[in-house]
C-alpha cells in the first residue's frame, strides 16, 4: 500500500509556479488524445484527479483554452517562464484539477488505473489497465474505487 504524505507538492520545473495538494487524490489516468499527444509530443498525457478545494498554486500561470468536440471547454495552465504545463481544468469536471503528476516533487509512486479516448490511441501505447474507455469516462466511482484498491489514497 502506498502511504503518501500530504501535502503533495509539485511544480513547473524553473519553481516559477508552485502547488500543494493537501488531501488525497481521487485517481488516475493516461489520456490517448490527439489534443494531450499534441501538447506532450509524446503517445498520451497522465492525470491526476484531484478536487479543485485542495489544490493550492502559488505563482501566475499562462491559461489557454480550447473548446473540444464535445462543446465543453479545457483550460490548460504552464509556467509563464518554462512553459511547464502543470494542470487542467475541463468544463465537463467541474471541482477537479487534473495536475500532471511528473510535475510532483515525488512522482516514483503514480501509476494510471484507466485511460481515455482509446479510439485515437497509438496501438503500441495501449496499456492492460482496469478501466479502458474509447471516449471519456462519464462516472469516475468506478475509478475512484480502483485507485484506493491500487493502494493509492482515494
Amino acid at each position: 500500500m502506498i502511504n503518501l504524505p500530504l501535502p503533495l507538492k509539485g511544480g513547473c520545473r524553473c519553481r516559477a509556479m508552485s502547488y500543494r495538494i493537501t488531501e488525497a487524490p481521487l485517481f488516475s489516468f493516461a489520456c490517448h488524445c490527439t489534443d494531450c499527444q499534441q501538447l506532450t509530443s509524446g503517445a498520451f498525457s497522465l492525470g491526476l484527479a484531484v478536487p479543485a478545494s485542495v489544490f493550492v498554486l502559488e505563482g501566475a500561470p499562462h491559461q489557454w483554452e480550447k473548446i473540444a468536440d464535445s462543446g465543453g471547454w479545457s483550460r490548460q495552465f504552464t509556467c509563464r517562464t518554462c512553459t511547464g504545463w502543470t494542470h487542467t481544468c475541463t468544463q465537463n469536471a467541474s471541482g477537479i484539477v487534473i495536475v500532471r503528476p511528473t510535475t510532483l516533487d515525488d512522482h516514483s509512486w503514480f501509476r494510471p488505473i484507466a485511460q481515455i479516448f482509446t479510439r485515437s490511441a497509438l496501438p503500441w501505447a495501449l496499456m492492460p489497465l482496469p478501466h479502458t474507455y474509447e471516449l471519456e469516462f462519464e462516472d469516475t466511482a468506478p475509478l475512484r474505487k480502483s485507485f484506493a484498491a491500487a493502494g493509492m489514497p482515494s
